[in-house]
């Protein structure tokens, strides 16, 4: 079935294949400050997903998100290098460009941050009342609405 002297090169050429791609990742996280952000908001809404019970398909759709964040800012920050070797040449569309791309990359991180706001609302929500309640200033806030309604109605 399989060819035996064949699997070791296959095996081989899909090792170097990872680690490259790897080594690709790791250069962008060190020298890119907007990729090392979003990957560690993303980080902090992958390891959310799994603690809140959202479901299966808001945790599908969360972390799609993520992936396609993380991958849109590699291919913003490929084509970058890339056209900063083309600008000495080419200065005019270049910039253009650039621009487009940015673009790009900042509407998929609002779309993403936006999707995750709305599937998280009622966590968040929770949390800060929570917070609220144990600190005790959700008593002070409560006397103080009453003030500021006795104060209005005057």
């Amino acid at each position: 079935m399989f060819n035996k002297k064949l699997m070791p090169r296959i095996s081989k050429k899909i090792t170097q294949s990872v680690e490259t791609a790897f080594r690709g990742i790791l250069r962008v996280y060190g020298t890119e400050t907007s990729f090392r952000i979003q990957f560690w908001f993303g980080t902090i809404v992958l390891t959310q997903t799994f603690y809140w019970p959202i479901g299966e398909i808001k945790r599908l759709i969360l972390i799609l998100l993520v992936f396609l964040m993380l991958i849109t800012e590699i291919v913003n920050t490929a084509f970058e290098k890339l056209f900063d070797e083309i600008e000495k040449r080419y200065h005019s569309k270049i910039g253009y460009l650039k621009d487009i791309l940015a673009g790009a990359a900042l509407l998929m991180a609002i779309g993403s941050a936006t999707i995750g706001i709305i599937i998280f609302w009622s966590y968040i929500i929770e949390v800060i009342l929570f917070a609220l309640v144990e600190s005790g200033l959700i008593i002070v806030l409560i006397y103080s609405f009453r003030g500021i309604r006795k104060l209005v109605k005057k």
